[in-house]
């Protein structure tokens, strides 16, 4: 099953071969940034493997994450008014592989193929519906329904990356603690609750969703 974000997975061997024949290929390890907010916002980026983090930070230093990337992913595709530069900061949270095409060329290949396009506006629009979510639950939720969302949303969004028929999810703790605005200890004591009853295991930075049911049950709110 491929991720409704996958935008590469889901083109056509012919047109992602059309489109990677424009594109340059690099790697980046850890801990780097594909960009920064207020860098020149020229390029479109892809994420051939790995995983990355859209992010911004506040003035006294805080990082709130927005987004992760996985492979398939297209990023970099807005920069802000005025040509003012990158309204966010894209980081790898582990080695990846990327490609960049420039803005240009890009606007260019979607005018030849108006259904890249559409499933283009597909993919924004998902994600827009995904973040306005996200807002929705830190007003309404408290933390262990915030987190259950996220786990619900996130299999679904990346049903079957894993190694076996589970579908599982690559983050931390305090990643994910970091997407539902609660303490890691916090999100380490939601999770090893949810664990305890079999909805979800833990292995090494992955997280499977083991019963939906169950984990469903931790959405509704406070029992």
């Amino acid at each position: 099953m491929v991720a409704t974000t996958d935008f590469l997975g889901r083109l056509d061997e012919t047109t992602r071969a059309a489109l990677m024949a424009q594109a340059t290929r690099y790697r980046l390890g850890k801990g780097a940034f594909v960009y920064c907010v207020s860098d020149p916002g020229d390029t479109v980026h892809f994420l051939l493997s790995g995983r990355t983090k859209t992010c911004k930070f506040t003035p006294d230093g805080r990082e709130i994450i927005l987004w992760f990337g996985f492979p398939g992913e297209v990023f970099g595709l807005l920069e802000s008014p005025q040509r003012k530069g990158r309204m966010v900061s894209v980081e790898t949270c582990e080695p990846c592989e990327i490609a960049r095409m420039s803005s240009g060329s890009f606007r260019n290949f979607l005018g030849s193929r108006p259904e890249v396009s559409q499933l283009l506006v597909q993919i924004v629009a998902f994600r827009l519906g995904m973040l306005a979510n996200r807002l929705v639950y830190f007003a309404a939720d408290d933390a262990e329904t915030r987190i259950a969302k996220l786990l619900v949303n996130l299999a679904a969004r990346y049903h079957g990356s894993g190694d076996g028929p589970e579908p599982s999810i690559g983050l931390t703790h305090q990643e994910i603690a970091d997407l539902t605005g609660v303490q890691r200890q916090t999100a380490t004591r939601i999770l090893g609750r949810m664990a305890k009853c079999g909805a979800l295991s833990m292995r090494y930075r992955r997280i499977s969703i083991r019963n939906h049911d169950l984990l469903s049950r931790f959405t509704a709110g406070p029992r």
